[in-house]
């Protein structure tokens, strides 16, 4: 799956994937690590798919929200709009929500 793109990838893509590292491209001479730590499945309907996912960055991790540049290992990479939404202990907790409307055949 290396040449999938992130944003394109559905919750049982991302679920077996909690506790892994992901790579983020913040500028064209530096990257974070950041470690996706929940994926959570939002109500659905057959129409329109609803899931996030929460990520720990380190404490000195850009503060704001912006569509970021994502690799990982096994899933690929791609851009994830990620919003910042607490500080935990020594760490940056990010958010990524999917909202889409599914293809209907």
């Amino acid at each position: 799956m290396p040449d999938s793109t992130l944003d394109s990838l559905h919750y049982a893509d991302f679920a077996p994937h909690i506790n892994t590292k992901f790579q983020v491209q913040l500028n064209d001479n530096a990257t974070m690590e950041i470690e996706l730590i929940r994926v959570e499945e939002k109500p659905s309907s057959t129409r329109q798919e609803q899931f996030a996912l929460t990520f720990r960055a380190p404490s000195n991790a850009p503060p704001q929200q912006w569509l970021y540049q994502i690799q990982h290992e096994q899933l690929g990479s791609g851009k994830l709009f990620l919003v910042p939404i607490e500080r935990e202990g020594d760490a940056l907790i990010y958010e990524a929500v999917f909202n889409r409307r599914l293809k209907v055949d």
